[in-house]
């Protein structure tokens, strides 16, 4: 099977959800173990004109997303990411498949020259392989802020 990535829809909002909600994945993620489906339609549908998100699609069925938020003003070259990978999908190439999508879209049509992504120190999956070959390859130490840029 492949994997497809996509833009996400507001039909995606429920198989967000069960991943978000999954024992091995709620603990790293900033959600409530009380968040609702309705909530996760809400955010998708609302989503802003420097807020992108994408699904991972393996054999038709929602495995994982990404999104990316671009920052405002003088932090406009910078953008946070946030991703989330339903457990029995874990080491088959769905965050890498993730990330790779949307540092492109980062690096090829946003132009941002910072992504940021937070990983708590606890997620030893996260620090793993994929992050340490995508992000750090692309660590630069630049400043946050374009001084009279």
């Amino acid at each position: 099977m492949t994997i497809k990535v996509r833009a996400v829809e507001i039909q995606d909002a429920r198989a967000i959800h069960r991943i978000c909600i999954q024992d091995d994945v709620l603990p790293y993620m900033v959600f409530l173990p009380s968040m609702r489906v309705d909530a996760t339609e809400n955010r998708i549908r609302n989503l802003a004109s420097n807020q992108f998100e994408f699904v991972a699609e393996y054999d038709g069925e929602v495995v994982g997303f990404v999104g990316l938020t671009q920052s405002p003003g003088r932090r406009s070259h910078s953008g946070d990411l946030f991703i989330g990978v339903d457990s029995e999908y874990h080491n088959k190439g769905i965050g890498k498949a993730l990330l790779t999508k949307m540092l492109d879209l980062a690096d090829n049509w946003l132009m941002l020259e910072r992504v940021e992504l937070g990983v708590l120190e606890t997620n030893s999956k996260a620090h793993g392989k994929f992050i340490n070959e995508i992000m750090m390859s692309r660590f630069r130490p630049d400043g946050l802020i374009v001084h009279n840029g």
